[in-house]
């Protein structure tokens, strides 16, 4: 005898209805047994793909759905609205040429600031297939840009502005080419914002400067003393 199926009545929320959906493409008569040998997955989770409280991997729904002779495109936005950004991070950006507006990226020439810079080298980083910081590292050394998973997370995180090698490495890392257009678009859009941050530097001195030369002086108190005839 099969599992028997998993409860998706309760709470109208947005994992119960996905889940009540799923459930809904699997035929009464097909365990969870005879769905683990079309689509490959564990019967684990094959049943926490109709958990009416997760939201199941995109791996995990292409697999069902593809089972079911559903096209995973068309569910595509519902799971973008069940998922964590987790989750949506490495599913990376959808197939369907209509659904990629969303997941435009922030380009090396709209960088004002280190926060943009983070998020558009994680917007590239997502466009390359999301990559871990291991894998990058051990790409840019295999280039000749050797950069650490340390650095790179804290660049990807606004933590640090790069320096011209770090940004270098996490470019190699990536699998950008030198000779690709938007290589030098990244490295001129760290130049900016390394001065930029200098100019705001010597503009915080001088002022801190400005501020110790002031000096109150405080005028004493005169003492009247009056005569006495």
């Amino acid at each position: 005898m099969g599992r028997p199926r998993r409860a998706t009545t309760g709470a109208n929320n947005k994992f119960t209805r996905l889940a009540r959906q799923l459930a809904e493409l699997r035929p009464a008569d097909t365990t969870l047994t005879t769905l683990k040998e079309l689509t490959g997955l564990s019967v684990a989770t094959l049943s926490r793909a109709t958990d009416p409280t997760k939201c199941p991997s995109w791996k995990t729904m292409v697999e069902y759905l593809t089972a079911f002779g559903e096209d995973p495109s068309d569910w595509r936005p519902q799971w973008e609205m069940c998922a964590t950004p987790a989750q949506r991070r490495k599913a990376g950006v959808p197939q369907d040429p209509a659904q990629r507006a969303a997941y435009q990226r922030l380009m090396p020439t709209s960088v004002t600031s280190l926060q943009d810079c983070a998020i558009g080298l994680r917007d590239l980083r997502l466009w390359k297939g999301n990559p871990t910081y291991a894998s990058m590292a051990h790409h840019a050394v295999q280039t000749g840009q050797p950069v650490s998973t340390t650095t790179i997370s804290d660049v990807l995180n606004a933590k640090i502005l790069p320096t011209v090698n770090a940004m270098k490495g996490i470019l190699a890392g990536l699998g950008m080419e030198t000779d690709d257009p938007e290589y030098n678009e990244w490295l001129e859009a760290r130049l900016v914002l390394e001065a930029t941050e200098m100019r705001q530097k010597i503009a915080a001195k001088a002022l801190q400067h400005a501020s110790n030369r002031r000096v109150r002086r405080v005028r004493p108190m005169r003492t009247v003393v009056r005569r006495e005839d």
